[in-house]
């Protein structure tokens, strides 16, 4: 897939939402038994509401943070993330996972099931059960409800307003230090009860994490492994990466959720599967991060395990397709491609060699089988509906595209097509609507109500005026709510 849909990039450091009061909790002694600590959370928030407010944190996210907008990568992050989902309990809404582009190593989760991963996360875990085992925590985080149930604990301690809070959380998530002096100072009398309670959340989330990753079929020792070996590695530096900051680890805190990982590791007898974890880690090192080239990538092909090997071939066809050497590149990744034709890392990179040397048939054709076989795969149908479109053929983009927004309302790469698809043929109206759906989804609603306008007065269907007429009514009470959480 071409890489012309990224989002705005921004210099935004994440930092884990639920966390704004923890920082300095990283000297405290962990406790051994995880005490009662509260309701569900549902006097500040109900499910419904905390829904609402992490769509609408979500569009401001797109609208500020250098979000990955890459199908292959996305695809990959939402099947790992499903999948543990399914072995969580207390899920009570859909999850949604997604990539920022930063090499700093952080994740973190927020309002509504919304999970995020810095690209840098992958860069640093040495196999799949340790990627896993971060999600894994988020996961948890969200599913006990720890955002809302601090607001809870801070509400019951304090008569500071929801809308305060919810600032400070917002904030947080744009500027960490600036987020944490304004819940600090917004809850001046109850910091330490605050710091607690984070603490308590952290234990927490180790636990059930741990659980869900061994479910999941994933090594628990992954966790153990990724954060031990993390705080060891920034042990004495003055600035460690942000999710030692908003994760703070104690001796005590790794020791306990090692001897846990022990005990669930010795349940498990099969090896897993994880060459599709070493695809995406060298998509992103050698096309996001751009921390290797062609002869970084060269220098892992002798790898003893297959999976590093052949996830190096991968990335040294991108290296060689991303510098204009499509030819070069479609050699190196042959043999790959060849032997796994739907694999969607290699049909990715595959069409992008035919697309660069104006095989567009090769290309239509390659893609509508694996179409066929699999309807509506977030890959295969933004790499058929971007090859229709380069080809000429706008108006199959635009069947497949509208019919895989009704699936996923919320693919911005998808709207970003079908804005191409229209405007190719001349279809001002439907551009314009494509125009307001993908403006909404950043948040911006006086420019998708604008186009919604443009729209209204192109058309000369009063079906189509009274849809879009409602559409901008929906817009304009979004916008209402979205200024309210300001």
């Amino acid at each position: 897939m071409p890489y012309p849909f990224r989002s705005r990039l921004a210099t935004l450091s994440l930092a884990v939402s639920f966390a704004v009061l923890s920082a300095s909790s990283a000297g405290q002694q962990q406790q051994t038994r995880l005490p009662d600590i509260g309701t569900a959370g549902t006097s500040v928030m109900s499910i419904e509401r905390e829904m609402s407010v992490g769509a609408m944190y979500m569009r401001q996210l797109r609208a500020s943070a250098p979000l990955v907008s890459d199908p292959v990568l996305n695809a990959y992050l939402h099947d790992l993330g499903t999948r543990l989902v399914r072995n969580a309990d207390d899920v009570r809404f859909p999850f949604k996972f997604f990539w920022v582009n930063q090499n700093q190593i952080n994740a973190f989760a927020f309002f509504g099931g919304h999970v995020g991963m810095n690209t840098g996360l992958i860069a640093e875990t040495r196999t799949e059960s340790e990627l896993a085992s971060v999600i894994a925590h988020e996961i948890a985080h969200v599913s006990q409800r720890h955002i809302v149930r601090n607001m809870e604990a801070m509400q019951r301690s304090s008569p500071i307003s929801m809308i305060t809070l919810l600032g400070s959380l917002l904030l947080a998530m744009a500027n960490p230090e600036a987020g944490i002096a304004a819940a600090q100072a917004s809850a001046a009398g109850i910091q330490q009860r605050s710091i607690n309670y984070t603490r308590l959340f952290e234990q927490e989330a180790d636990r059930i994490g741990l659980t869900i990753l061994s479910n999941s079929g994933f090594d628990p020792m992954g966790a153990p492994d990724f954060f031990g070996r993390l705080a060891e590695k920034y042990r004495y530096v003055s600035k460690p990466p942000e999710m030692l900051l908003t994760h703070p680890l104690s001796e005590s805190r790794i020791a306990d959720t090692r001897v846990r990982a022990e005990r669930l590791s010795q349940q498990r007898t099969a090896t897993r599967d994880e060459s599709a974890f070493w695809l995406a880690k060298y998509r992103v090192l050698v096309r996001h991060l751009r921390t290797y080239n062609a002869e970084a990538v060269k220098r892992d092909l002798d790898n003893p395990d297959p999976a590093i090997a052949n996830a190096a071939r991968y990335g040294w066809a991108i290296a060689l397709l991303d510098t204009d050497q499509a030819e070069a590149a479609e050699k190196v990744l042959a043999p790959l491609y060849e032997k796994e034709p739907l694999n969607t890392f290699y049909l990715d990179v595959q069409t992008d060699i035919l697309l660069q040397q104006k095989r567009y048939d090769e290309a239509l054709a390659m893609l509508e089988h694996a179409y066929q076989r699999m309807p509506n795969e977030h890959t295969v149908t933004m790499n058929y509906a971007n090859a229709a479109i380069e080809a000429g053929q706008a108006n199959r983009a635009v069947e497949v595209l509208r019919s895989y927004l009704i699936k996923d309302a919320n693919s911005t790469v998808a709207y970003s097509l079908l804005i191409d698809a229209y405007r190719r043929l001349g279809n001002v109206s439907g551009m314009h609507e494509a125009n307001a759906e993908l403006m909404a989804l950043y948040g911006q609603f006086e420019r998708a109500i604008d186009h919604l306008h443009n729209a209204h007065s192109g058309s000369e269907s009063r079906l189509e005026q009274r849809r879009y007429q409602a559409r901008i009514e929906q817009l304009m009470a979004q916008q209402v709510e979205l200024e309210n959480l300001r």
